[in-house]
């Protein structure tokens, strides 16, 4: 699918970005500087980071990263700003995502070195921090199967089988985040869950994290909701 949109990538008159692309690019780079301050993107460097924001009422959405911004439709076609090889080969993956689910705003892509050493161990990312689960609404993130590069199909897989979490594990590389916020929270939350998989590895040392009790998460959902 990823590859089919890339292909399909038609370049429209291009013009500079619109006041609501201009803010998307700056929302981008706000949190891709803020995963950088907690050290999401890598223990070396930047790291990879991309991200996108659905405009609202349109089949469109801004990608970018570190570099810049284009404003891109569902379908692949290029309408808004300077497009670039590595934003043209994800448009297929975020495209598929927001299609997917109508309810997400904002979705990145990195690789945090504390949940990609879970998705290089085939391992799902079991929440068993008690304040994290409440925060992230779920008590595990999902591992995806294995797929090509920037490949939407298991991704959407996971989004369809694990409705309620906020990101998905991409076997032996990094992972997607996303939410019905904005970029920024999905920054604050992926910067939790980063934490949260540190003291995961921590407790690991001390014997393994024990599963939160049964229902708890279910109940303190339920109650939120009134």
């Amino acid at each position: 699918m990823n590859a089919v949109v890339a292909e399909k990538v038609v370049d429209l008159p291009r013009k500079e970005l619109s006041e609501f692309a201009r803010k998307a690019q700056q929302e981008i780079q706000e949190a891709g500087k803020a995963l950088l301050d907690w050290g999401t993107l890598s223990t070396r460097g930047k790291g990879a980071y991309n991200a996108g924001i659905r405009i609202p009422g349109e089949d469109k959405f801004v990608l970018g990263a570190f570099g810049g911004a284009v404003v891109v439709g569902f379908d692949g076609a290029h309408y808004e700003g300077e497009i670039n090889r590595g934003l043209k080969e994800v448009i297929g993956v975020y495209s598929a995502v927001f299609t997917e689910r109508p309810d997400i705003n904002a979705v990145l892509h990195t690789h945090s070195p504390y949940l990609t050493a879970h998705a290089i161990a085939h391992k799902p990312f079991r929440i068993q921090y008690w304040s994290l689960a409440k925060k992230a609404g779920a008590d595990e993130i999902p591992l995806s199967d294995w797929a090509p590069r920037y490949a939407p199909e298991p991704i959407i897989k996971s989004l369809r089988a694990h409705p309620a979490a906020p990101a998905v594990l991409l076997r032996n590389r990094g992972l997607f985040a996303w939410g019905k916020g904005s970029l920024l929270d999905v920054a604050d939350l992926l910067n939790k869950l980063e934490e949260g998989a540190e003291i995961a590895v921590y407790s690991s040392l001390l014997g393994g994290g024990q599963d939160l009790p049964e229902g708890a998460l279910d109940t303190f959902l339920q109650q939120r909701q009134g």
